[in-house]
């Protein structure tokens, strides 16, 4: 009798421990990157514009910069190698990590 208990209990556990580990699945979940979007001196952001923004992994960003009166744009400064065309002021970022950095960089 002790036998036939222990194993039941040892079923049940196990169950138990794979429907908990089964409730954090989410079918079709996607991961969420951030990104921190900013600018110096000089100019800013329009699209998507200034502060921290979170995407689907694997999303491509458009990114925007205007200057200000008597300053040019010199390119965006980034943790990410995914920025399609660093020196042009219109351009994209592919977002396949998290915890990127943007910077619209600008001069007089």
């Amino acid at each position: 009798m002790g036998v036939i208990c222990v194993r039941r209990v040892v079923i049940f556990l196990f169950i138990a421990a794979l429907a908990v580990g089964m409730a954090g699945c989410q079918p079709g979940f996607t991961a969420q990157y951030t990104v921190k979007i900013s600018s110096g001196l000089g100019g800013t952001v329009t699209v998507p514009g200034e502060g921290v923004f979170r995407y689907s992994a694997g999303s491509v960003v458009n990114l925007v910069a205007e200057e200000d009166r008597g300053y040019e744009f010199a390119g965006w400064i980034s943790n990410s190698h995914t920025i399609a065309d660093a020196s042009n002021a219109t351009t994209t970022i592919t977002l396949n990590r998290n915890y990127y950095f943007v910077i619209a960089h600008f001069n007089d």
